[in-house]
């Protein structure tokens, strides 16, 4: 059962992140985070010694909390190909939401002056990506993947999912509907089934 104290922190969290994405870092302040969850920078500061810890918490908080959401789609038994396309469905949605983008452009707007950039590549997409590679192991171990370095399969798969990233944080990216995400996805496990899969044989 949740506490009090942990759900303040969740919600302190997404406020955060709502007006990081609305003004960027430099404009965001402690005072307007405060005013908009109701309460006291005293408060905040109780929770995260700074803006910049601050920033970095509700970052890994949303990432962490939808990539478990897309990992299960492929951690569930059945179909391993059919469980690749959902989960990659669901993960163009994702990598594609306005809302991940604002995100990445807020995270990368402060990588260069300090290392939340860094931290959450280290401590939110990469234990994603990860994860996926454990999977994707036990798939090589079951005979559904051919021989191959899973932690590169899982490369070559976030690869696919994340072309038209620098597209969309550019401003240059359409929206992408449900059918258009299926579409990509069959393209994309067609493609890496083909590097990864196994041929069965006929004889």
């Amino acid at each position: 059962m949740r506490t009090k104290s942990e759900e303040r922190r969740d919600m302190i969290l997404a406020v955060a992140l709502e007006v990081f994405r609305e003004v960027g870092f430099e404009a965001a302040s402690m005072s307007q985070i405060s005013a908009r969850v109701g309460g006291s920078k005293g408060t905040l500061y109780s929770y995260f010694p700074s803006k910049e810890d601050l920033l970095l918490e509700a970052i890994l908080h949303s990432a962490r909390e939808h990539a478990q959401d897309v990992i299960e789609l492929l951690q569930r038994k059945g179909d391993f190909p059919a469980q690749l396309h959902r989960f990659v469905t669901s993960l163009l949605k994702l990598v594609n939401a306005p809302e991940t983008v604002e995100t990445l452009r807020v995270a990368i707007s402060v990588g260069g002056t300090t290392d939340i950039g860094r931290r959450f590549y280290e401590f939110g997409t990469l234990e994603c990506w990860l994860a996926i590679g454990d999977v994707l192991r036990n798939e090589v171990e079951q005979g559904k993947l051919r021989q191959a370095d899973p932690d590169m399969m899982a490369s070559h798969l976030r690869c696919l999912c994340e072309a038209d990233l620098i597209r969309n944080l550019l401003g240059a990216g359409d929206p992408l509907s449900d059918e258009d995400a299926k579409a990509k996805a069959q393209c994309i496990v067609d493609t890496f089934l083909k590097v990864y899969g196994v041929v069965e044989s006929n004889e």
